[in-house]
């Protein structure tokens, strides 16, 4: 049962990973806004100074104009995006537990919407191996003035140091290498991308850990699933398969230890990050409506993929299994890219030296509510 559970968390990640990808696009528009913004203060500044009273000035404009649009992205797209996502997801887990517990005259609920977002708000972002703590509003209130900061430390290292405005302006948006540049690898764009997959991995474990609290009669805890990959960091493979369970005992995926604690530690674990999490069940809803008890684990555990398997590698063992296999991968890839890693011959690792961009196409949220009925169906698999 449990690998049911964790089967269905597993194809579940990638959709909420498509989804950040699509809330990551909608920032694009925001940034050619900070761009404008940007020209405009600059051209109406002098074209050279040393006074830093008068650098000063320029820098704050730059900070008011950039906060409120940096406003408009967080009220307009971001949170209003991630507020309903969050209901979608509790409902979703609640889904998910219905379709593997039968127990006749058993009801499961989902908590309110309101409970759910109020959840979502007042759970710290916890980052253990940078000792970081933030609740959800301001980790991504922080974030985004780290960028509005480093334009602002552009400038007046520009001023100070005999560049001019025109000059000062293109060190800053410059396509390939301006920290505002749309193509820049180290820029805001890439960074905005970062934050907002942090933000909607976690929206969605605290989302779903709602609905198991709501049920907490027949959830007893969770267990942590990680995506073990090249890019997976040391501490996502650590704990990959940790069992956190309310009662106050964690059991540590890596190492088996036993831990008596009312720490529950919670996906993101760093920035980017996308663990996941899914249901234990009490032992006595742990049998599948044919009577028969959930499979036995192998050498690697119950895991997501294999430790030495790249997300490739899990991608192409799904595609093998039969035409819901295919189509899931289809769906996720694209059907030219899905088939080519399914019957093109090539091993995973061919594969993804092949692939320039993410694997994950951005899908808006109403696209994936329609994703629901794929992955829930496809459990059953031969």
């Amino acid at each position: 049962m449990t690998d049911i559970l964790i089967q269905q968390a597993s194809r579940h990640g990638v959709y909420v990973q498509s989804f950040a990808g699509h809330l990551a696009n909608l920032f694009d528009p925001y940034l050619k806004r900070l761009v404008n913004e940007l020209i405009i203060i600059m051209n109406n500044s002098p074209e050279t100074t040393r006074s830093i009273r008068r650098i000063n000035q320029i820098v704050n404009e730059w900070r008011r104009a950039s906060l409120s649009v940096y406003g408009s992205y967080n009220d307009d797209v971001l949170f209003a995006e991630l507020e309903p996502f969050a209901v979608g997801e509790s409902e979703w887990e609640l889904k998910s537990l219905k379709s593997v517990v039968k127990a006749p005259g058993l009801s499961l609920a989902a908590p309110a919407a309101q409970q759910v977002w109020t959840g979502v708000l007042s759970t710290p972002l916890i980052f253990p191996d940078s000792k970081g703590v933030k609740l959800l509003d301001p980790f991504i209130k922080d974030w985004e003035l780290g960028q509005i900061n480093k334009v602002s430390d552009i400038i007046r290292i520009g001023y100070t140091t005999g560049r001019t405005n025109q000059q000062i302006v293109k060190d800053i948006i410059d396509q390939n290498s301006g920290i505002l540049g749309s193509k820049s690898k180290g820029g805001t764009r890439a960074s905005i991308k970062t934050m907002v997959r942090t933000a909607t991995n976690s929206v969605s474990n605290i989302a779903r850990e709602q609905t198991r609290k709501a049920n907490d009669d027949i959830v007893i805890g969770y267990e942590i699933i990680a995506t073990l990959d090249s890019r997976t960091s040391t501490y996502c493979r650590g704990v990959d398969g940790t069992k956190v369970f309310y009662k106050g005992l964690i059991i540590w995926g890596s190492t088996g230890r036993r831990e008596k604690t009312t720490f529950r530690p919670m996906p993101p674990f760093h920035p980017a990050c996308r663990d996941s999490t899914t249901s234990i069940l009490d032992p006595i809803y742990d049998v599948d409506d044919t009577g028969q008890t959930r499979a036995s684990k192998g050498v690697s555990g119950g895991k997501q993929v294999d430790a030495e398997t790249t997300y490739y590698g899990f991608l192409k063992v799904q595609g093998s299994q039969g035409p819901k296999g295919r189509a899931w991968v289809q769906d996720i890839m694209g059907i030219e890219r899905g088939n080519l890693l399914i019957d093109g011959g090539l091993s995973a690792k061919e594969f993804a030296k092949l692939t320039l961009d993410d694997v994950f196409q951005p899908i808006p949220l109403k696209e994936l509510r329609k994703k629901e009925s794929l992955t829930l169906a496809f459990d059953n698999v031969d």
